[in-house]
């Protein structure tokens, strides 16, 4: 130990305090650590006892300078594929952004751009405090402008409060204007989801070139990195489209006004006592259909999707039938199946931005708001939405069965891949009993050539979707772990928070009047809504202006940022506060919503080029790009004018 560890101690604490003040008080509960610092930095043998295990293989100090001296030859580092240069078609409103920017080195005569970007990046993620070593040189050397300190023992980032300067640390961050995340868990999914999502928040534009420090190997942080690195493909996927945006706007407009409904919320239910079976529509439910079909009495049934057909096509009537999309391919699976089995004494629960022919299919409607979509900021701003009912309606599914307050769930027919790749739904699904679905779904469904640990063991595959579906699937089971059982009758991919169960050893036990009046109950405990309540002209009045202001205030930056010369990095900060999540606006989470996939991807497409060119070339670039984005932003306003005029110009519902 050093002679004055106490004052530096205590300076750090202080700092703490300012700096991070939930930390400063985890810090300060820790009276006795487990775990004890032995040897010193004089004697070059310092070290920590783990109480059954030193941490490091030689000194801390010496094992921190050899990783930093391999780092600053080699540091590792992650970057995005270059953005697509789409020649003719362009889907989307970032294509034009990409294309104007290749255009824009097209007409400057430049080859190609290099492979690696500059030193600078959005972040460095660190697996590993110790003893600390290692961070004052990290934090001193590595030009980022966020830091993520992921550690499974707290107690080290205690014993650390002695040792380094963390006071000094604190101060230069502050200065640069950047920003530290520390995570602490002995979970590693918990370690590997924070952090991804902790880079999928408001700086989700600055992925390109980050950088990964690993500090010291334990199980928990080797495997928080291994699922990291698992979910990296992830990463950069986009938040949302406002093309699909303004398709919610008008979809959810039209079903408030034009359906009556039950809206179904979080909030605290009477807990059921039957099970919940939740269905899909993958390759195992044909194994799983007779004991669904000799259970179904003595369980609620929530179809999901295109899983609605195998079970009518086997006298299996669900219950409740899930559905997610907004396309109107679904609703065109649903008028099928509708007109070849009917849909009597089945109630849809859908996200209010379904398809609005959709809704009339069903006698009776549940609709709840997404969590992230525009129109729930726009007509439900007082609520937050459900969070975890996307990317599928499985994940709707088993979200709305946990509300509703269901402390069983089985699945079958989630199998989000598939032990044979080629077997990709039951054979009673659409996909398989129409040509015009099962040709689709070959053109435009990514291969299934991610493996993964199987549900009843050996190997599984699935793709980029279905693993998305599955690390949603799994972090919204997590809020639910110490309340219900889970289990997966389903033979595909293993879904973390879930029990394995074959579904032929499924035995339940309850008298035949329970699920009528249970049914009945449930549907006392959600909330009645008459078209027409949720949205006036007034209020549509008042979103045509405040959309307008924001608007007017976008231009006003883009043109500051033009005529000023600004830094990329300076321009993507200042645009920050018009994304935020909240704000004075009345409808900040709608404009949010509305823009943020699309403009976020944007960001990463300029982080990406302006990076990779020529000092001299990067205030012409960033004049193209600002160009580009304001053009596209033009055409994104215009859009909302046609999609908000569409609602004003419904006529009234009858009473």
């Amino acid at each position: 130990m050093t002679e004055n560890s106490d004052d530096l101690f205590e300076r750090n604490m202080e700092a703490l305090m300012r700096f991070d003040a939930g930390l400063h008080q985890q810090m300060a509960a820790i009276k006795e650590p487990v775990a004890r610092v032995v040897g010193s930095i004089a004697a070059g043998d310092i070290n920590i006892d783990l109480g059954h295990t030193l941490l490091y293989p030689v000194d801390a100090q010496s094992h921190a300078e050899r990783q930093l001296a391999e780092f600053r030859a080699s540091p590792h580092r992650f970057y995005m594929n270059p953005p697509t240069h789409h020649v003719s078609s362009k889907p989307y409103h970032h294509d034009h952004i990409s294309a104007a920017i290749y255009d824009f080195a097209k007409a400057q005569g430049m080859p190609g751009l290099p492979n690696l970007p500059t030193a600078d990046a959005g972040f460095l993620v660190i697996y590993g405090i110790g003893l600390g070593f290692h961070l004052p040189a990290l934090f001193d050397e590595i030009d980022v402008r966020h830091f993520i300190l992921a550690e499974e023992f707290i107690e080290l980032m205690y014993h650390t409060l002695r040792l380094i300067d963390w006071a000094a640390i604190f101060a230069k961050v502050e200065e640069r204007g950047q920003t530290v995340n520390f995570f602490f868990s002995r979970e590693p999914l918990n370690l590997a989801e924070r952090i991804h999502w902790t880079m999928r928040g408001r700086n989700f534009g600055l992925l390109d070139g980050s950088y990964l420090f690993r500090h010291y190997s334990s199980m928990v942080l080797d495997e928080a990195y291994a699922e990291f690195r698992e979910k990296l493909p992830l990463l950069p996927i986009s938040i949302g489209f406002v093309e699909d945006e303004w398709h919610m706007l008008v979809h959810c407009g039209v079903n408030l006004l034009q359906n009556d409904f039950k809206l179904l919320e979080d909030r605290p239910r009477l807990e059921k006592n039957l099970p919940a079976f939740i269905v899909g529509s993958g390759p195992s439910l044909d194994q799983s259909i007779e004991t669904i079909k000799r259970l179904q009495g003595q369980a609620v049934i929530f179809s999901c999707g295109t899983g609605i057909l195998p079970l009518l096509r086997n006298g299996i009537r669900p219950d409740f039938h899930c559905e997610l999309e907004n396309g109107l391919t679904s609703y065109n699976h649903l008028k099928q199946t509708a007109d070849q089995f009917g849909l009597q004494g089945i109630t849809l629960i859908g996200s209010t931005t379904v398809h609005p022919y959709m809704p009339p299919l069903f006698d009776n409607k549940v609709f709840y708001f997404r969590d992230s979509v525009c129109s729930t900021g726009l007509w439900a701003p007082d609520r937050i939405g459900l969070y975890g009912t996307a990317p599928t309606c499985t994940n709707l599914a088993i979200r709305a069965s946990l509300l509703l307050c269901f402390r069983q769930l089985y699945l079958f027919g989630v199998d989000l891949g598939a032990r044979d790749a080629a077997k990709h739904h039951s054979r009673d699904a659409i996909y398989y009993n129409s040509n015009e679905w099962g040709q689709t779904y070959t053109q435009n469904q990514d291969t299934m050539d991610i493996e993964m640990p199987a549900n009843f063991g050996g190997k599984a595959y699935t793709n980029g979707t279905l693993h998305w579906t599955r690390m949603m699937m799994a972090q919204g089971l997590e809020m639910y772990s110490s309340y219900s059982k889970i289990y997966n009758c389903s033979d595909g991919v293993q879904i973390p928070g879930t029990l394995p169960k074959l579904s032929r050893t499924l035995k339940l036990d309850a008298p035949p009047h329970r699920k009528p009046l249970l049914l009945e109950r449930l549907g006392a405990e959600l909330v009645d809504k008459r078209a027409g309540d949720m949205v006036t002209p007034a209020g549509l009045a008042e979103i045509e202006r405040v959309f307008g202001r924001w608007y007017e205030e976008v231009f006003a930056l883009i043109s500051a940022a033009r005529g000023t010369d600004m830094p990329y990095l300076d321009f993507y900060e200042k645009f920050l506060p018009f994304l935020a999540e909240t704000g004075e606006n009345p409808f900040q989470r709608a404009l949010r919503s509305v823009h943020v996939g699309t403009l976020m991807i944007c960001f990463q497409m300029g982080y990406f080029f302006i990076r990779r060119v020529d000092p001299e070339l990067r205030t012409k670039m960033m004049h193209a790009f600002l160009d580009a984005v304001q053009e596209r932003i033009e055409l994104i306003q215009r859009d909302f004018g046609i999609y908000l005029g569409k609602l004003i110009a419904l006529p009234p519902v009858a009473a």
